[in-house]
């Protein structure tokens, strides 16, 4: 069994244990700020949806530079990225009577 995480800072591609998520950290914060200035002169608020990452880092990244929340998919979804600290969920597509127990746990977070 790979040990957690697959992947650190510095290690060679022939090192890293799939899956895992590789990011170049410079694109990525140069996005996140190129994002908040794109919308920064707009009423309202940046709610990125989370199906592009489903990272709660990298979600907690979006709300440092000014997003108010992440949107998500499924509550399953949702629930990881609230039991990471994310406070501002909001889901986008689900049907709630099959997964109404779920939400309300997550909600009480």
């Amino acid at each position: 069994m790979a040990e957690w995480p697959p992947a650190g800072v510095g290690m060679s591609l022939q090192e890293v244990d799939t899956p895992a998520l590789l990011i170049d950290l410079d694109a990525l914060q140069r996005n996140l700020h190129r994002m908040a200035e794109a919308v920064a002169d707009f009423p309202g608020h940046l709610r990125p949806h989370a199906k592009t990452h489903k990272s709660p880092v990298i979600a907690g990244m979006q709300i440092k530079v000014g997003a108010k929340g992440v949107c998500c998919r499924t509550v399953g979804e949702a629930e990881t990225m609230v039991q990471a600290g994310i406070a501002d969920v909001f889901i986008t597509n689900q049907r709630m009577p099959t997964t109404a127990a779920t939400f309300r746990r997550t909600a009480i977070r």
